[in-house]
């Protein structure tokens, strides 16, 4: 198995290839692909001073004057916002704009995207946590997702208090929103904050980020709005903070044997 190690956006990507391509082709795919991440950084970065997104939002560069990617990401957390009702909120229009919550998942697709083109067809890649899976991936071991055990990766308690085995289902992304790698970095409508950590597991990455961090937002109410958008293409689990545990229908059965 060939596998790529990067960092970007201040967190870590880890590209599992299972292809007969041979190593050099691959590491030439996977460093392009990784391209595509930094591209999306230094452009939508808020932590750097002199990146698009930073310029606009100091009124520096008019928004008629912004690149093509830049209008695209703003209609895409606007359409977010009403999906969700207001759970997902990247404060169009305002000084705090920050479409961050969708960059990184939306970054990862488009490089996902890049490898499918290429001809890469069973692949995962791991986007500090957020995991994309190819459609043609066959592999069990790739299949199976662990999900995260409230603990950061830099912890030496660090690990899986869940395992689920998307083989067989059109599952292809799993992503997880919480507290345990950057505390509270989510504007919360549920003041109360009722969940420290929820995964969803979907067919499209960005949906499935989107709701991950829209149920953390919002607490119960989003969570209710997302079991009626749900359907057949998401599930979900979300840790409260007394440590109970809320599963959408259907989740248990995506739970690994063991």
């Amino acid at each position: 198995m060939f596998r790529h190690l990067a960092t970007c956006m201040g967190t870590g990507f880890v590209f599992q290839i299972e292809d007969q391509a041979g190593d050099q082709r691959l590491e030439e795919l996977a460093a392009s692909a990784v391209e595509i991440l930094e591209d999306a950084n230094q452009r939508f970065s808020l932590y750097i001073d002199d990146s698009e997104i930073s310029q606009l939002v100091r009124g520096e560069l008019a928004w008629d004057q912004a690149s093509f990617p830049q209008l695209a990401v703003r209609e895409k957390v606007g359409f977010w916002k009403e999906e969700t009702y207001g759970f997902f909120d990247a404060k169009i229009g305002t000084p705090e704009y920050d479409p961050s919550g969708l960059v990184k998942s939306w970054a990862t697709q488009n490089a996902a995207d890049f490898l499918l083109a290429n001809g890469v067809r069973k692949f995962t890649i791991n986007a500090g946590g957020d995991i994309f899976l190819s459609p043609e991936l066959d592999s069990p071991i790739l299949n199976r997702v662990g999900l995260s055990n409230l603990k950061s990766v830099a912890a030496e308690d660090a690990g899986a208090n869940l395992v689920l085995d998307l083989s067989g289902f059109p599952f292809r992304a799993v992503a997880t929103s919480g507290i345990s790698e950057r505390g509270e970095h989510i504007w919360r409508t549920d003041q109360a904050a009722q969940f420290v950590q929820v995964s969803v597991a979907g067919v499209d990455l960005v949906e499935a980020d989107i709701w991950a961090t829209a149920i953390i937002s919002g607490g119960m109410d989003a969570w209710r709005v997302f079991e009626s958008a749900a359907g057949e293409k998401m599930r979900a689990i979300a840790t409260t903070k007394n440590g109970a545990l809320f599963s959408s229908p259907g989740f248990t059965e995506l739970l690994a044997r063991l």
